[in-house]
């Protein structure tokens, strides 16, 4: 029997079918349409725009004498280098001629060991006796030779020959005082005294070493003569009343020495001493010899380089020694009102950003006066009164363009004043520069 066909679907219901399929999807078109247009809109915002942020520094405005700041090692003014004149074996060091003694001008601070000097000087002694009793003889025997000429009985030649031995032994005892007295010298150098009042550097001897004339026994200073050299541009030398005031018997300018020490600064009163003749042929800087004016006495305070320091008293102050690192200032020449600002504020050397109350940037240039390592002196014609300088750094600054400030920390102690006045002014560690 054969198999059952499945009957074929007429036209009609194939038309229905596909009626069907078309309403399926265009009711899923539609719901999506709807979807998207009855769903909520976002708020839109307007992006907000970030301000670059910097720190601002306010200006030190003052008037009056201008301040040449510099820096340098303090250093002796005589220097000496003991040295043995004789040779020997060292019996007796002084107690004083250790690093850091402190000695009295003619104190006798090495002996070399005397006796073979004496020994010569005895020998020498005896040896101009001798010398000055061969020329007595010798006079005497001219004495008789010229007496007997006179009557007859001698030639001119025994004269002459008589003239000579004369002669020898005076030279002969010239030759042996002048021994005498070379030993006496030499006698004496086994003394190695000081020849000022001053302290010692360094010293390489103690008692029984042998020693050779010319060897380096120590170096001493004299205490009473301490100065700065401190390397200056023609700028700031240029603003010293008279730096060549000595030369013509003048004295020149005031001037202060500042060291830190324990947390302290303290100062010393001084002067400028001279101008070295020859400008430094790498740098084409002055350096300007400031003389301090009482090296041994204490340091004066002049103010803490941070506010936990507790106050300083007399008995801490330290004297100033050889090698401290100083920073000096000068009485300059010039007078009137000017402004100090940090020296990292100064773009291309004549222009200030400046901050305004309503914290927008203005460009003003102004004139460079003097600068050092971390201050720059400039007009104050073009700055306004509480003015704020920027010390950060910015890739682009434009007049009038608005900033977020920050209020870069201020020294601790009080802004410092002319030379001659108490004053102290430790520079800030700067934090990172922001933008």
């Amino acid at each position: 029997m054969p198999p059952s066909r499945r009957p074929k679907p007429t036209a009609s219901a194939r038309w229905f079918w596909r009626v069907v399929a078309l309403g399926v999807l265009a009711a899923g078109v539609a719901g999506f349409v709807a979807l998207n247009v009855l769903k909520p809109k976002p708020a839109v915002r307007a992006p907000t725009k970030q301000l670059p942020l910097v720190r601002v520094e306010p200006i030190e405005f003052r008037s009056g004498a201008l301040a040449v700041t510099g820096n340098g090692l303090v250093k002796p003014r005589v220097e000496v280098v003991l040295a043995a004149e004789v040779s020997g074996r060292i019996v007796y060091v002084s107690p004083s001629l250790v690093t850091g003694g402190v000695f009295a001008r003619d104190e006798p601070l090495l002996r070399i060991d005397a006796e073979p000097f004496r020994a010569a000087l005895a020998q020498a002694s005896a040896d101009r006796r001798s010398a000055q009793a061969s020329l007595r003889l010798a006079e005497q025997l001219l004495d008789r030779t010229r007496e007997l000429i006179s009557k007859g009985f001698l030639s001119r030649q025994t004269l002459d020959e008589r003239v000579a031995a004369r002669d020898q032994a005076q030279a002969g005892l010239a030759r042996a005082e002048a021994i005498e007295r070379s030993r006496r010298l030499d006698l004496e150098r086994t003394v190695v005294a000081a020849p000022f009042d001053g302290r010692v550097l360094s010293e390489k001897v103690d008692p029984g070493d042998t020693v050779q004339p010319g060897k380096e026994l120590a170096r001493i200073y004299a205490a009473d003569a301490l100065e700065i050299p401190v390397s200056l541009t023609d700028r700031d030398i240029a603003l010293i009343a008279d730096p060549w005031a000595q030369q013509t018997g003048g004295r020149g300018a005031r001037a202060e020495a500042r060291v830190e020490y324990g947390g302290t600064l303290y100062r010393w009163a001084g002067h400028v001493d001279r101008v070295e003749a020859a400008v430094d042929s790498g740098t084409r800087t002055f350096n300007v010899v400031v003389a301090i004016d009482a090296p041994g006495a204490r340091g004066e305070p002049a103010g803490t380089a941070a506010q936990d320091v507790p106050p300083p008293s007399a008995a801490t102050a330290p004297p100033l020694l050889v090698g401290m690192y100083a920073t000096v200032e000068i009485e300059g020449r010039r007078e009137g009102r000017y402004a100090v600002v940090p020296r990292r504020a100064l773009r291309d050397g004549s222009t200030l950003w400046l901050v305004g109350a309503d914290d927008k940037v203005s460009i003003r240039r102004v004139r460079l006066l003097s600068e050092s390592e971390n201050r720059a002196t400039v007009s104050a014609d073009a700055l306004p009164d509480a003015a704020r300088v920027i010390v950060s750094d910015l890739k682009i600054v434009t007049q009038s363009m608005p900033v977020r400030v920050v209020e870069a920390p201020s020294p601790a102690a009080p802004a410092a004043a002319a030379p001659g006045q108490a004053r102290a002014a430790v520079e800030p560690r700067a934090p990172q520069d922001a933008q």
